[in-house]
């Protein structure tokens, strides 16, 4: 009698599961018939039903109801300091190098060198960052507390959102500090810098003591950040230019 492996067995019933619940969807893809095929046919599938279910989001938005999915505003003019780096009057010499290195961060994270995401341009991520403890950086924590808020507030260059080879990230200015952070595709490395050591930043991503503190300021400043987004109640549709 033939036998089957218990994960051959397994992999069959998942596949028939994720069948049944997506058969009478209007994006269902024919079952590949060899397993070279499978790992293609799953990468359509998923690409397929996300299609699917950004269409679906869109729709809603479109009609003005209210869904769960966040449009950052990438390069978005309409938002303060979207679209080239604007530095307000009266800066200090330090508050002056201490959003230059952050605004060179967040170029470096968005335009890496091939070789790695998390590497960027000559380095600069390893270079000029190294990692901290909250607790171990004086403003850390006040300047993570603030930066919700500082957002809503908007200002001159408060707030970039850029994407690119290295996938999206958002940079923040505050009074006396900055944060620089990849939403996409993984959220890291969550990078903050202050005046009082303007020439270095802080990677603080993976202090486990303030993981819901650090999280907490990334999720709410993307909150904040997509509300200048599509379907946010800041977002300002682009005047059409004259042809």
């Amino acid at each position: 009698m033939f036998r089957t492996s218990r994960f051959y067995r397994r992999t069959v019933l998942a596949r028939l599961a994720v069948h049944r619940r997506m058969r009478s969807a209007a994006w269902v893809l024919p079952k590949p018939r060899t397993r070279a095929a499978w790992v293609t046919w799953a990468d359509d599938l998923y690409n397929a039903r996300a299609e699917a279910i950004h269409d679906e989001v869109w729709r809603a938005q479109a009609a003005g109801e209210d869904t769960s999915m966040m449009v950052l505003p990438v390069g978005d003019p309409a938002v303060p300091g979207v679209g080239g780096v604007v530095e307000p009057e009266g800066l200090t010499d330090a508050a002056r190098r201490r959003r230059t290195l952050m605004d060179r961060l967040c170029d470096a994270l968005v335009s890496p060198l091939p070789r790695g995401v998390w590497y960027g341009k000559a380095d600069a991520v390893l270079q000029e960052t190294a990692p901290m403890l909250v607790a171990d950086v004086p403003g850390a924590r006040e300047a993570l507390l603030a930066a919700p808020g500082v957002v809503e507030r908007g200002g001159p260059g408060v707030l970039r959102v850029e994407s690119g080879r290295g996938g999206v990230v958002l940079r923040v200015h505050g009074p006396t500090w900055s944060l620089v952070f990849g939403v996409s595709p993984v959220v890291r490395p969550i990078l903050i810098a202050l005046d009082t050591a303007s020439r270095t930043a802080w990677r603080i991503e993976d202090d486990e003591d303030a993981q819901d503190l650090i999280r907490g300021a990334v999720a709410e400043v993307v909150a904040e950040a997509a509300r200048f987004g599509w379907g946010g109640d800041k977002y300002r549709p682009p005047v059409a230019s004259a042809g």
